[in-house]
């Protein structure tokens, strides 16, 4: 069916794309519910009718009606998008594994396995659900994280298991700018988790799931372990293995991050860079076959399949498949010469990326992969013109130049968002990498492709130290002075108006449009106001947090921009720190003034006093009843903060306690003891704050 009209234009995926995002942000923000799901589903259905009814009576040959097709087609998206959102979520599916009371599950490892230390996690689809000795089909993801001793223990995709039907709610995060696991994952359609030891599963001996993906995997795994053969030290085998192949699972952490100091960490999320250079081989060596006549379709299927097997090798990362799907369409296109409009090309394959798993938009991967792609085709032919060299090879370098700024400029509030650092130095160091990194990807083809011999030993050879020195380069490159700007929290609010900003400014000066000149000054002086009351609040906000961390110790003391954390834990190094703690003191004032106290000490600064477990930070009083440690009363408390089940009962203390004391009970204490406390709080008119599965205790001064 062809409509003939209007709103048919050179990019027509672009409204459609922006009519299915349109549903799965509403999707995201609505609370889910059966009966809100059934009245998208009626209404979807009531518009589709609608749309095919309007095609029949008039067999699209009204003009004055395409418009309002249109309009009808559009809204079928919005409500498609919020449906694909909704349809796995319990809530929704029925006939979801936590709908029913077994006693074991039945389900294949559906991801690959990773370890850490001695788990193996891995995500696991889980098919039948035992009831009354009788396996019934049911649905759902479930995180298995399976504790292990066994040296020679091994899981991989396809396996198929029998396992305890034991799990829990993936638990969200409880302190102020933790990441929220539980939230990513329910993204990628999981919400609940099993911890299992190595004798509470069984394998059947039976693989499910997809075999291409099944066999994809295991060739990268030995390809990897290729060039584990052919190396000496294992961080170049390591950066090669991830170059080609995507396989991340040995890459050496202080690497990364001078990857991503430098700003070039793009580089090993294998993405479109990657597939762009293999295409590029591939299509150089077909070029012969480019002709008229049936030999150009067998070129156009060569060139499909290796790029697609390429992209199944390197397990179908949302940047790869949005690559492969952009050249994919681009080979078709140049086969069948017809011309493509790129962001259309561009919309093709995030509108049916997000068909297949509307959860892609709110991978942070996906967002950056299409902003630095639309940077580059927007931006690029705009910055590429503000000079022209009279030298060949100065415009192809100042065009080089221009693609990284625009992709950079593209990204760089995302980046600021979510991961609060920026790259000062990402223009050189993108400069210095870019030929490399071809050079070692096509190197370890060409070592994957050829037999293990003495030449090949020797290209691995020379490979390995060209590999170290590129390391080397960028390290350096890291510890330039102010390489990065870091503890940079944005909110929504700020992103989005730096996105105002930026594209009113660019519009402005393609275009010759004061207004938009005009609105981009506006959004400069909105920020600055915002960002002037963020900074202030910073510098001025006086808070105490009391941190959710398990049977661990955490408390934050912000005064101004000086965070104090009196802890249990060694250093500030510590990944419970790093991972639930110190993200709330960079938001809430400035980390390079930290003072990390640990427990038990004497520490004094202005307004803030510290004796073992007596805490007085800005006239208040905070007293830690710890069952393992001997505790004195300096001071009526304003907060009493119990831990490890004490033995002193809560009548033995109320004489040196008042009525506006804070009771607060944390995770190192047993169900037992919480539930006492809270009882006895109750009884004698406290107030009480359990901390175990519950958010951070935080209190800020007036």
């Amino acid at each position: 069916m062809s409509i003939r009209t209007g709103y048919h234009t050179r990019a027509p995926f672009v409204s459609f794309l922006i009519a299915l995002i349109t549903g799965i942000g509403i999707a995201y923000f609505v609370p889910i519910s059966v009966r809100i799901y059934h009245i998208t589903l009626a209404i979807c259905l009531l518009l589709t009718l609608c749309f095919f009814c309007l095609g029949m009576i008039t067999r699209w040959k009204v003009r004055r009606f395409y418009g309002l097709a249109f309009a009808i087609f559009l809204a079928i998206l919005v409500c498609v998008g919020g449906l694909l959102t909704w349809k796995n979520h319990p809530i929704i599916e029925r006939r979801h594994f936590s709908h029913i009371k077994s006693t074991h599950l039945l389900g294949f490892v559906s991801s690959e396995p990773k370890s850490k230390g001695k788990v193996v996690s891995a995500e696991m689809t889980i098919t039948h659900a035992k009831v009354n000795e009788i396996y019934r089909p049911v649905k759902g993801k479930l995180l298995l994280k399976i504790k292990t001793d066994e040296r020679n223990f091994f899981l991989s995709y396809g396996d198929e298991l029998g396992i305890v039907s034991k799990y829990q709610r993936i638990a969200p995060s409880y302190n102020p700018y933790e990441f929220d696991y539980a939230a990513y994952m329910a993204k990628h359609q999981v919400w609940y988790e099993s911890f299992l030891s190595s004798h509470a599963f069984k394998k059947t001996r039976r693989n499910k799931g997809n075999p291409f993906i099944r066999c994809a995997l295991k060739t990268r795994s030995k390809m990897a372990d290729k060039f584990d053969r052919y190396f000496k030290n294992k961080d170049p085998a390591a950066l090669l293995s991830t170059l080609v192949l995507g396989y991340r699972a040995s890459l050496d952490k202080e690497l990364v991050k001078a990857f991503s100091a430098t700003g070039t960490v793009h580089v090993l999320a294998v993405s479109g860079m990657h597939v762009g250079i293999v295409f590029a081989f591939l299509a150089f060596s077909l070029q012969w076959m480019d002709k008229n006549g049936w030999i150009r379709y067998i070129r156009l299927f060569l060139l499909l399949l290796f790029v697609w097997s390429y992209a199944l090798i390197t397990g179908f990362a949302p940047s790869i498949l949005r690559a492969a799907f952009m050249i994919s369409i681009f080979i078709v296109g140049n086969t069948l010469r017809r011309t493509n409009n790129s962001y259309n090309s561009l919309a093709v394959s995030a509108f049916f990326l997000l068909l297949y798993n509307p959860g892609f938009l709110t991978d942070v991967g996906f967002q950056l992969s299409y902003l630095a792609v639309i940077g580059i085709i927007w931006l690029t032919p705009l910055l590429s013109k503000l000079f022209v060299f009279k030298y060949k090879i100065l415009n192809k370098t100042w065009s080089f130049i221009s693609m990284c700024c625009a992709a950079q400029l593209a990204n760089f509030p995302l980046v600021l968002y979510y991961f609060h650092l920026f790259p000062v130095y990402f223009l050189p160091a993108n400069l210095f990498i870019t030929f490399p990194v071809s050079l070692i990807i096509y190197a370890g083809f060409l070592l994957l492709a050829l037999p293990i011999n003495e030449w090949t030993l020797g290209i691995a050879a020379i490979l390995e130290q060209f590999i170290l020195f590129v390391n080397k380069v960028l390290i350096q490159i890291e510890q330039w002075p102010f390489a990065t700007v870091q503890s940079v929290w944005l909110t929504s609010y700020d992103y989005l108006m730096l996105y105002l900003i930026i594209i009113s400014m660019v519009l402005a000066f393609q275009f010759s449009q004061r207004y938009l000149l005009y609105t981009s000054i506006f959004g400069i002086l909105i920020l600055g106001l915002m960002t002037n009351q963020q900074v202030w609040a910073k510098y001025n906000g006086r808070r105490l947090i009391i941190f959710n961390v398990r049977n661990q110790l955490a408390i934050g003391m912000m005064n101004r921009a000086k965070p104090i954390i009196y802890s249990s834990a060694d250093s500030e190094r510590e990944p419970f720190i790093r991972y639930a703690v110190i993200p709330a003191l960079e938001a809430y004032s400035s980390i390079q003034y930290l003072s990390f106290i640990k427990e038990p000490v004497k520490f004094s600064v202005p307004e803030t006093y510290i004796s073992n477990q007596y805490i007085q930070f800005m006239g208040k009083h905070l007293l830690i009843l710890d069952g393992r440690k001997k505790y004195s009363f300096p001071a009526v408390p304003d907060w009493l903060l119990v831990r490890n089940n004490p033995e002193k009962s809560l009548d033995h203390l109320i004489s040196k306690l008042k009525k506006s004391t804070l009771l607060i009970v944390d995770g190192s204490n047993s169900q037992a003891t919480i539930d006492k406390w809270q009882t006895d709080a109750k009884r004698l008119g406290l107030a009480f704050y359990c901390l175990k599965d519950n958010f951070a205790y935080v209190w800020t001064a007036k």
